[in-house]
């Protein structure tokens, strides 16, 4: 798996099928003009279309993960529809993130705001640092939130918590995030990116197939009724399985039982 980097988006590849996605425009604390937005489409892009890349980490170069889109080519571009925009430019990464067979651990330092709250919204695990924190600022410019976060923090958290963080974006510490849900770790600010890739490391000693069928199965199922999601548990159990690997990791199952 060759590296690939761009000067906005860097990606590079440690052992074991895991890959590294950073966001790359430090002095700006990571804002996603058009530029960068592309970038990280294209890359999530090729990340999920490649077979040998078994779980991925996206997270900011500097202090921040992402401070959300920017303002400054907002600016210049104000006369495009949003929805425009968003479709363009920060949907594809979004739904990539999502649907992609393979997991996606977000690294969070520093800030994630407005639309790089959906980002780590759109993730399968979430880890922060201690001084890391989210905030909506959509609100403070006259927007609401976008790239699915209504979607996703609704359902997380319900209405009220939600409401909420959206209408007063207050940051949201990483403690809190914790407590609500939002985040599976929150560890010293200078451990983020180690303890994100020793999750990498224990994801990908699980079956490729189990994992990926896992990660369709929650994804549907906060879309689907539960009897729907039962019968398409059914179906996805049948095709784990029908794996050789399943046939493997239970041959080595029962000989550990048996030793």
């Amino acid at each position: 798996m060759p590296d690939y980097n761009s000067e906005l988006i860097h990606v590079s590849t440690i052992e074991n099928g895991i890959v590294e996605v950073a966001i790359a425009r430090p002095a700006v604390r990571n804002a996603l003009n058009e530029a960068t937005a592309l970038a990280l489409n294209k890359a999530l892009a090729a990340v999920a279309d490649n077979d040998q890349i078994r779980c991925a980490i996206l997270h900011g170069k500097g202090s921040s993960f992402c401070a959300g889109a920017d303002l400054a080519e907002f600016e210049k571009a104000s006369s495009q529809p949003a929805s425009e925009r968003l479709e363009t430019l920060f949907l594809p990464a979004l739904r990539l993130l999502m649907t992609m067979e393979k997991p996606v651990i977000a690294a969070i330092n520093g800030a994630a705001a407005g639309i790089g709250v959906s980002y780590v919204l759109a993730s399968d695990m979430v880890v922060m640092g201690c001084s890391a924190y989210l905030k909506l600022a959509f609100i403070n410019i006259g927007l609401i939130p976008d790239g699915g976060a209504c979607w996703h923090l609704v359902r997380q958290l319900g209405h009220t918590q939600a409401f909420e963080m959206a209408a007063l974006a207050t940051p949201i510490s990483a403690a809190h995030c914790l407590s609500l849900g939002l985040a599976n770790r929150v560890v010293d600010d200078e451990r983020v990116l180690e303890e994100a890739r020793d999750l990498a490391h224990t994801l990908v000693t699980q079956s490729p197939q189990a994992l990926s069928a896992t990660k369709y199965a929650l994804r549907k199922a906060a879309q689907h009724t539960l009897n729907d999601t039962m019968i398409l548990e059914g179906e996805l159990q049948d095709q784990c399985k029908a794996s050789e690997d399943f046939q493997s990791r239970v041959a080595a199952f029962r000989q550990r039982r048996r030793n």
